[in-house]
């Protein structure tokens, strides 16, 4: 989610410090297990923090991050390398490539899910893994020729592919992380779940161990089946932390001589081309995979929530927001099931309703019926039911208790009406008057005969000179 456009400066000092230490770490680990000092490292995360930080906040807080990343990595650099005009040089190669892939990806949105789409996703692979990395290359490649006497054309190709790797692998997971994604599906999974997704990881990183470090013959296929298990088993965060699982522990590997890659290449640059390209199959096939699981579980979330309110309205009066007779007879067996009371089933009849709409008209008739509906929510519990099933008719389902009889609770209904007139268009407070019936009962008669029994009371009621209240015989 899209972070506050005006942070404080404790917060972007909080900001810097994050970027910069992140930054700072993951170059100079990276620089010094995949890198001899002066060779471009085989895969390049440091500039993944960046572009996550910058996809998770607004843009005033673009200076902060790319200062950030500046001074980190120049640090990082000149720890490991032992220059300054290199650094200085790949540093300022570094935060081009962050600021375009940031620009090509957000465009005119506050906020962007990497994966939410296959559109989404194909976005950010053009934006971070070709166009970011081609522009920064060529100041790379440029870097390491002036300073460090390499090839032009091979230190482009290892700059373009280390570094297109290290965002399409790093940003999706440190973006989770930030946003607080990673959070939020820990505290939606119960106890059981986050073991299963613990061990799915486990899975992961014991068969690229196993594939990396232990085997004596080439079984790269071995990783994928683990990373696919994961992505429909755990989902796209799955496929995030399996994907950086095995980038870390085949680079770290490769980089020592170990694994299926080593078995085949012993020239240090053609290693981590080779592995550069296994770790490209490996992204291009699984996270579109992952990517449409996501676009399928967000429609199948928007059409329930859709379903769940369509269901709701058919359920709910429109005018006055209580239960229709739809989601009257919808709700009254659950409520009863549970039952550890008595119930009071009351009939509800505006007097002189039709008098009401001769005189004042239909729309203040309307506000006539929300009037009393509002007033009955007003003095009823949560867990009571109340409809409207046509016309100037009500029900309500009280749980009956010997401190809340229905009695009580429509006494106080009519004296709230009473005490609160409504007034006309034409100035004339108009006080509204029920007629109520009720029957007690026990929550296992039929539902007909409390009904007629109710309606039965309402008759009285009403025959009794209105406003009044009649309690019939327990059902």
């Amino acid at each position: 989610m899209e972070q506050d456009d005006a942070p404080s400066s404790a917060e972007l000092s909080f900001t810097w410090l994050v970027a910069a230490t992140l930054h700072f770490l993951c170059a100079a680990s990276t620089v010094y297990l995949t890198s001899d000092g002066k060779t471009i490292a085989t895969v390049w995360p440091a500039n993944a923090v960046l572009l996550a930080l910058l996809l998770l906040y607004s843009r005033p807080r673009w200076i902060t991050v790319l200062s950030a990343g500046l001074i980190g990595n120049l640090l990082a650099n000149w720890l490991t390398r032992g220059t300054i005009t290199g650094p200085l040089l790949l540093s300022l190669a570094n935060g081009s490539e962050v600021a375009v892939a940031t620009l090509l990806i957000r465009g005119r949105l506050n906020a962007f899910d990497l994966l939410r789409s296959t559109g989404a996703l194909l976005r950010f692979i053009l934006a971070a893994g070709v166009i970011a990395p081609l522009i920064s290359g060529l100041l790379g490649a440029g870097a390491a020729m002036l300073v460090y006497q390499q090839h032009f054309l091979l230190a482009f190709r290892t700059w373009f592919v280390s570094d297109s790797l290290g965002l399409l692998v790093f940003t999706p997971v440190f973006l989770s992380i930030f946003n607080g994604q990673l959070a939020d599906c820990l505290r939606s999974k119960t106890g059981l779940q986050r073991v299963q997704a613990l061990g799915y990881l486990g899975l992961v990183a014991a068969i690229a161990y196993l594939v990396f470090v232990v085997a004596e013959l080439p079984a790269l296929f071995l990783i994928y089946a683990p990373v696919i298990l994961i992505t429909f088993r755990v989902g796209p965060l799955g496929t995030k932390m399996a994907v950086m699982m095995v980038a870390v522990i085949g680079a770290l590997a490769t980089t020592a001589g170990h694994g299926p890659i080593a078995m085949v290449a012993t020239d240090p640059q053609m290693k981590a081309h080779l592995f550069q390209t296994f770790l490209a199959v490996m992204l291009l096939t699984c996270l579109p995979v992952a990517a449409e699981i996501s676009e399928r579980n967000r429609l199948a979330q928007e059409l329930a929530a859709r379903a769940a309110e369509a269901d709701a309205e058919a359920a709910t009066d429109m005018l006055t927001g209580l239960f229709n007779r739809r989601g009257f007879m919808r709700r009254f067996p659950p409520l009863i099931a549970d039952r550890n009371t008595g119930f009071c089933c009351v009939a509800v009849d505006v007097d002189r309703f039709k008098g009401i709409n001769d005189r004042w008209g239909h729309p203040f008739g309307d506000r006539v019926l929300r009037h009393i509906a509002s007033t009955m929510r007003a003095n009823t519990r949560a867990d009571d039911l109340l409809a409207r099933l046509g016309g100037d008719e009500f029900l309500m389902i009280l749980h009956d208790e010997p401190h809340r009889t229905g009695e009580e609770i429509c006494t106080r209904i009519q004296s709230a009406l009473r005490q609160y007139p409504l007034t006309a268009d034409d100035g004339t407070s108009v006080m509204v008057a029920i007629s109520v019936g009720i029957v007690c009962f026990e929550g296992h008669e039929p539902l007909e005969q409390i009904l007629a029994q109710a309606d039965r009371a309402l008759y009285e009621a009403k025959r009794d000179g209105r406003n009044g209240m009649r309690s019939a015989a327990p059902a």
